[in-house]
């Protein structure tokens, strides 16, 4: 019996140094694969994705890509098919969530995209963070065509690959802490009525369950930059400009801070150059005014109004691709440390 006993309390004991061993290496993979799953996460960030998307969009046969018409129907196709090639997961059985409005005497049909990423299972009754752009635009005017490369096809597009990025990293296993909804929004050119309607749709998301709300609008150029503090000059460099931020806590900036390149810094602006004035103005002209008056905090993400913004001439040949892809890495590695997507 005692060689028994020793026998199974020799195999017990090389099971367990073997069960612990793999742990060990199990937790050190783990560990190791972060940085390497943020790494192939921002390599899906494709300066050629964004030329695609803003391209789509601004296709002359669009019209400009006003609400309820055929063009507007395109321009959802194509953010549609960029969620489904994303890997992006859907919220329920569908990406699309409908809306009816009244344009003039005709009922007319607006359409979200919706795409949601779950938190962790572990996590008990998990808030949402909300990640937006709108995707409708002004349309023909005067016989003109708007085609609104900058407004807001380049929130669009960075609302794509970002959601791309974070959708790699949860399928690797770095699940948020929150659950993350990716919204491009029909509608915002009529009193940003498609975020309105998504607050008041319960089957989509409850607005009390909403924690931050961060919409990405005119993102796509290096045309309104802030200046240098002392000097007074243009910052020639890479920059964003934040607005609304006075209405989230300190961890929000912090994580923008903390996620930019240390190589070759983008300018953060947190004060929309320092004139409250400014700032106030252009916070008022977005979907993130539907969350505020929700009371929920909500901030923007800009490079700012310039002399195309509204304009016909704002086309693709005004974005700075270069400057947008960085961007949107910068965007995705803030959101994986405000949603808890690190080790």
């Amino acid at each position: 019996m005692g060689r028994i006993i020793s026998k199974y309390g020799t195999v017990m004991m090389s099971g367990l140094l073997l069960i612990f061993s793999v742990l060990f290496v199990c937790r050190d993979s783990y560990a190791q694969s972060y940085p390497s799953a943020i790494q192939k996460a921002e390599a899906l960030v494709s300066k050629q994705s964004l030329k695609e998307t803003i391209a789509g969009l601004t296709s002359r046969s669009l019209l400009g890509r006003e609400s309820g018409t055929e063009g507007c129907r395109q321009a959802r196709d194509i953010v549609y098919e960029a969620f489904v090639d994303g890997k992006i997961p859907m919220k329920g059985q569908t990406y699309l969530w409908g809306f009816w409005y009244w344009k003039g005497n005709e009922r007319a049909l607006g359409v979200n995209v919706v795409g949601f990423i779950p938190a962790d299972p572990s996590v008990q009754s998990p808030k949402t963070l909300v990640i937006g752009a709108n995707y409708d635009g002004m349309g023909v005017l005067g016989g003109r065509v708007y085609p609104g490369a900058d407004n807001n096809a380049s929130g669009a597009a960075a609302l794509i690959e970002v959601g791309k990025a974070l959708s790699h990293m949860a399928s690797e296993g770095f699940q948020p802490r929150c659950n993350i909804c990716l919204v491009a929004f029909d509608a915002r050119q009529l009193e940003y009525l498609g975020s309105s309607r998504f607050l008041s749709d319960a089957a989509v998301i409850k607005a009390s369950e909403i924690s931050l709300m961060i919409n990405l609008d005119k993102i796509g150029t290096t045309l309104a930059p802030p200046k240098e503090a002392q000097t007074g000059e243009l910052l020639p460099r890479n920059y964003l400009l934040f607005l609304g931020m006075d209405g989230v806590g300190e961890n929000i900036k912090e994580a923008f801070k903390q996620a930019n390149g240390a190589d070759n810094p983008i300018v953060l602006d947190f004060t929309c150059y320092g004139n409250k004035h400014v700032h106030d103005m252009l916070y008022e002209m977005g979907d993130q005014v539907s969350f505020r008056d929700s009371g929920i905090p909500a901030i923007v993400i800009t490079s700012g109004v310039h002399k195309y913004t509204n304009k016909t001439a704002d086309d693709i040949g005004i974005i700075n691709f270069n400057a947008l892809t960085e961007r949107c890495r910068l965007i995705f590695r803030a959101v994986c440390k405000i949603a808890g997507m690190t080790e």
